[in-house]
């Protein structure tokens, strides 16, 4: 068994393997004492129950776009770290440091300019509760026969816990119970950040990807804007064709304001007829026009409600811009909201900005 590690492992993780043998225990930094692999290395540190990055090489900075060292990992935008690797990271975080053990797998996701890859990733106990995570990407594999083929398929599967001979020791739990967890958790993270009547993002997890932006945006010295949204007289919607007509009005409003939007801008519904929408890199001007361009899509709806009356809706927006004092969402989103509510308190159905 361990003849068939060496076969199928890549060749730099061996080395990281080796040298994680040889000591008994990392002394300070881990990516110094790994130097030759800290391009390619992840030091994970726990701060309050949570996962953080205190290190992030190079080479995953150049896959994915960004430094995320400082990070806490369950806090990712989901074109980062989707759901179900979310589960895997944290699972085999968890794992180690509960047994000690070096967890080995492969996966395949789309890395770099969105082309798949498969890397295989090493982990290992760093001690003091830190982790060391090595990850290189590799070829795919010839077509193989026997054992070396089906490790290639377990690998890409589930973790594997390495022995001390260099063998395989375990399979970190059954590949259906892995395939089945991840696919719940998936399932579960769906519907605790979606809003179920509009499909938009819940007020938690709009603050959440929009704080990202926002912090982003501070780092960067990029614009970043805020729209406060507020369907006009939805009282009025509701007591006279019922709430259900309500609930389609809401359902065809969310719809117009994404067809309305670039595919990076974020929309949410914070509140029962009231939206958000956080504008990335999205200077004054920008942001005006695509406020005018919301509220004349919305201008233009007409709900069919199931008794067969015809009704039209009206939107008042309101634009906040970052400042340089600007730390939270929150504090954007009062701005916004106190030019909405000008916006309302001047007829309504027109757009304002903050003053």
């Amino acid at each position: 068994m361990r003849d068939l590690v060496v076969q199928v492992m890549d060749s730099r993780l061996s080395a990281l393997l080796s040298q994680w043998r040889q000591a008994e225990t990392v002394e300070g930094d881990p990516a110094a004492y790994f130097a030759a692999h800290a391009d390619h290395l992840l030091v994970i540190e726990t701060e309050g129950g949570a996962n953080r990055y205190a290190h992030y090489g190079r080479a995953f900075t150049a896959c994915f776009g960004q430094d995320l060292t400082g990070q806490v990992i369950d806090l990712l935008p989901a074109d980062i770290l989707p759901a179900d690797r979310r589960f895997m990271l944290e699972f085999e975080y968890g794992f180690v440091r509960r047994t000690g053990r070096p967890l080995w797998r492969s996966y395949t996701a789309l890395f770099g300019q969105d082309l798949p890859q498969t890397w295989q990733r090493l982990v290992l106990p760093a001690g003091n509760g830190r982790l060391v995570v090595g990850a290189y990407p590799v070829d795919v594999p010839p077509p193989a026969q026997g054992g070396e083929a089906l490790l290639h398929l377990v690998i890409d599967r589930v973790p594997v816990v390495l022995a001390e001979d260099g063998g395989i020791e375990d399979l970190a739990l059954s590949l259906g119970a892995f395939c089945d967890t991840s696919r719940h958790m998936a399932e579960l993270e769906e519907l605790a950040s979606r809003d179920s009547l509009t499909q938009t993002a819940n007020r938690r997890h709009f603050e959440h990807l929009a704080g990202l932006e926002l912090d982003h945006a501070r780092r960067m010295g990029r614009s970043f804007a805020l729209l406060a949204l507020d369907i006009d007289h939805f009282k009025r919607i509701n007591d006279t064709w019922g709430h259900a007509a309500g609930d389609e009005a809401l359902k065809a409003f969310a719809n117009a304001c994404r067809l309305s939007l670039r595919e990076y801008d974020i929309l949410g519904r914070i509140g029962g007829e009231e939206f958000a929408v956080a504008l990335p890199n999205t200077g004054p001007d920008g942001a005006r026009v695509i406020a005018e361009r919301l509220r004349a899509a919305v201008e233009e709806l007409v709900v069919r409600p199931a008794k067969g009356e015809l009704f039209d809706l009206t939107v008042s927006i309101g634009i906040a811009q970052l400042r340089e004092g600007d730390l939270t969402v929150e504090t954007m989103l009062e701005r916004a909201d106190q030019a909405l509510y000008r916006a309302k308190n001047s007829g309504r159905n027109r757009v304002m900005a903050e003053e």
